[in-house]
């Protein structure tokens, strides 16, 4: 039988690896938020910058390659999906901030915000057929939400306006030159 001073060891051993666990899984969560915050530092120089500045591109190019880091080492982290998106808007590479978004879902796929962040960016590509069905499932999550419902009336709107357009318009082969009726009446 093991006396209880040969289990103390055992046991203090067990609490020290918890603590070193626990210490290490902070100081990694502390370093991730440094990091993030040091992204957004950047991101908040640049975006008073002229949309051309280098400089501007130099800072959200810095945030990126900061954001996209901490991804790669801790892919879960919603945070740094949801700025990095921030970012890819401000440089305006939409199909980087859509993928993102799309990411950041996949994480939290109950998230309304998400679904409208990600609308939103396919309303600034002008893909309105795309933002209506993620604006849908947003309602869905939460049919309160006043954001989601009057943004989808605005891409309804946008996507009458768009179809109103393309049936009011001619076809090219149908349109006459402007001297057609001219050169007939000259014969």
């Amino acid at each position: 039988m093991k006396s209880i001073f040969s289990v103390i060891p055992q046991v203090i051993f067990a609490m020290v690896l918890t603590a070193v666990a626990s210490a290490t899984a902070s100081s990694n969560e502390n370093n991730e938020a440094a990091r993030i915050r040091q992204a957004m530092e950047l991101y908040a120089q640049a975006t008073p910058m002229g949309q051309f500045d280098t400089r501007r591109a130099e800072l959200l190019s810095q945030a990126q390659s900061i954001l996209l880091d901490v991804i790669e080492n801790n892919p879960a982290s919603l945070d740094a999906h949801r700025k990095l998106m921030g970012v890819y808007l401000q440089m305006r590479d939409y199909p980087n901030a859509i993928k993102t978004m799309q990411a950041a879902i996949t994480l939290s796929p109950e998230d309304p915000k998400l679904f409208i962040a990600l609308a939103i960016l396919y309303d600034h590509q002008g893909a309105y057929e795309y933002a209506l069905p993620i604006l849908e499932q947003a309602l869905l999550l939460d049919p309160g939400n006043q954001l989601a419902s009057d943004y989808k009336i605005s891409i309804q709107q946008k996507i009458e306006s768009q179809n109103l357009a393309m049936e009011s318009s001619t076809p090219a082969h149908e349109m006459a030159s402007p001297h057609s009726v001219d050169d007939h009446s000259s014969r």
